[in-house]
């Protein structure tokens, strides 16, 4: 066990490692890599796909990766996933001068095995080491930690692209984002691994005996289930924002990325209220409030030829808000993810609802690719005088499911005891990252 002096210092090695995985993560969310593929030449549709790639690839890995993390060491395999990111990232930058979307789709599914390695034992690694009863107030201020790092790296980029579009500024941008994954591999090191290797190493017990022992536990799978449709529904908006501000409003490069700084703000906003919404009116409530407010923020977009306000304003504060609903709804899955897991194999019930979380980020992102890709909606369309697109129709799609699917809140369990989890448990880290984003 740690004493006090130690824990301390351990804290800080895991904020400052989970600090510089987010960077990585935050080239998906920022903007970064929809602005890198659109200078490699590659189309919206590909786009879509490509970054719905490391969610479909995780899906078969996830649930083997944790398996064999509570068997064979999380922290090691765990550090062969950091070096798998580094090759990734290095993997990224030739893409520009060498292999160009082939390299891209390689690095990817690099990115993906590293990352799914990662996130299998990341929550189990952490478990012991942080005691229950700080456990609400160190991951809370872990995720502010690695918020605000991934806002300030985003601001970064948003200064660097305003000034040059080049391919050698996306590179260089590439290139600290390689060195902070390097030291990372150093820092991940010396995170301690309090629990045995093979502690749960029992080998009469099988990959199917595991999971079906997951299967029992009540409640478990109506939860994993909603989180699904939920994030099916969801998933996809950002990155529909994203191209509708390529392709519609003819955003430049700075501007994208800085309305990827708004949706990561607004996450660290929905993360903090979240704790007092859902320790007050419960999960359920959580849940419900969420639907709801994301199906208007989604309306707002399709309503922005009425804003009084320039349009920039109005796409800025739809990002903000739809970020910010976003950290809510993190928190309610925290909530609930920690009331329901087993004492045995947390890495393993985890992943099952991590990989649920990818499959709906997949399947939303091969909607929209295929949607565009296929020419399957309507490319301009007239409806009260206005113009829309056929990101709007996706739009449209995405607000129509959420409404018919506040029905289905009556499958998550109503768990409104106080002390049956922490709000800023790791859980949510784990849905937040979508399991592959940043370890």
């Amino acid at each position: 066990m740690l004493n006090e002096t130690d824990r301390k210092r351990v804290f800080a090695i895991i904020i400052a490692t989970q600090c510089m995985g987010m960077i990585t993560t935050a080239l998906f969310q920022n903007g970064f890599y929809l602005n890198y593929f659109s200078r490699l030449g590659v189309s919206s549709s590909q786009i879509a796909l490509l970054l719905a790639l490391p969610f479909a690839a995780s899906v078969m890995l996830l649930m083997p990766f944790a398996f064999w993390s509570d068997r064979f060491g999380k922290r090691r395999m765990a550090l062969i996933g950091q070096a798998l990111l580094i090759c990734s990232l290095a993997m990224m930058m030739l893409a520009g001068g060498w292999g160009g979307l082939r390299m891209v789709a390689a690095a990817l599914l690099v990115y993906t095995v590293g990352g799914s390695l990662q996130a299998a034992g990341w929550f189990a690694l952490l478990n012991p080491i942080v005691p229950p009863g700080v456990r609400g107030r160190f991951f809370g201020r872990l995720r502010v930690a690695f918020q605000l790092a991934s806002i300030g790296f985003t601001l970064l980029v948003t200064g660097v692209l305003g000034r040059a579009h080049s391919l050698s500024a996306f590179e260089g941008l590439l290139g600290v984002v390689l060195v902070l994954s390097v030291l990372r591999y150093f820092t991940y090191a010396r995170i301690p691994e309090l629990e045995d290797a093979g502690g749960e190493k029992d080998h009469r017990h099988s990959f199917f005996d595991a999971l079906r022992s997951v299967f029992r536990v009540p409640g478990y799978l109506p939860y994993v289930g909603y989180v699904f449709l939920m994030t099916l529904f969801t998933a996809a908006v950002p990155v529909t924002f994203g191209l509708m501000e390529k392709d519609v409003f003819a955003f430049s490069p700075s501007r994208i990325t800085l309305m990827g700084a708004l949706f990561l703000l607004g996450g660290v906003l929905g993360c903090w209220q979240g704790g007092h919404v859902v320790d007050r009116h419960g999960t359920r409530f959580g849940f419900l409030v969420s639907q709801l407010f994301f199906a208007g923020a989604i309306l707002a977009m399709l309503l922005r030829h009425w804003a009084p306000w320039p349009l920039p304003a109005h796409v800025g504060g739809c990002t903000l808000a739809f970020g910010w609903i976003g950290g809510l709804a993190g928190v309610a899955s925290t909530a609930e993810m920690l009331a329901l897991i087993p004492e045995r194999n947390k890495s393993f019930s985890t992943a099952l609802a991590t990989t649920l979380y990818n499959a709906g980020v997949a399947l939303a992102g091969l909607f929209v690719s295929r949607a565009i890709e296929w020419r399957a909606l309507a490319a301009r369309w007239t409806a009260f005088s206005v113009e829309y697109t056929r990101y709007d129709t996706l739009l449209l799609t995405f607000v129509v499911m959420l409404l018919v699917m506040l029905f289905a809140v009556g499958l998550v369990p109503n768990i409104d005891m106080p002390g049956r989890g922490s709000m800023n448990g790791p859980a949510a880290e784990g849905l937040e990252r979508g399991g592959v984003r940043g370890g």
